[in-house]
């Protein structure tokens, strides 16, 4: 497949503060979708704004998007220079990615624990016989 005859596409899709998703603006340049997606969270009603590339291929007419930036009003706080956002949010302890790790760390230790209890199990009547 050579790049001529895929076609690019970028939306901004928008997620308001009440969990509905909104698709805001579809684009045809990634720097065109960033700046949209940076103006879409100045609204407080938005929580977080994601930019999808749509990749179109006419030859098998097939249609791939994929999730390729996720903005969030944390993360826009810092590149937006306002002091009055940064001052009405809160700064949470840890981040979204390290308590997932952290979750998924204690997942695992529970696992290892249970794996090793039944190991035990089967084990000692084993060896007392």
């Amino acid at each position: 497949m050579s790049d001529a005859i895929m076609r690019k596409s970028y939306t901004v899709v928008c997620v308001r503060a009440t969990g509905q998703q909104m698709d805001l603006q579809t684009v045809s340049d990634y720097g065109a979708a960033l700046n949209s997606a940076k103006e879409a969270l100045t609204n407080k009603n938005n929580t977080e704004v994601r930019i999808v590339e749509s990749k179109y291929d006419q030859a098998s007419r097939k249609d791939k998007k994929q999730v390729i930036k996720i903005l969030t009003a944390e993360s826009a706080s810092g590149s937006s220079g306002g002091s009055g956002t940064r001052a009405r949010k809160a700064n949470p302890g840890i981040s979204r990615e390290t308590a997932n790790q952290a979750s998924k760390s204690v997942i695992n230790i529970v696992i290892a624990i249970t794996v090793l209890v039944l190991l035990i199990g089967i084990m000692v009547p084993l060896i007392s016989r």
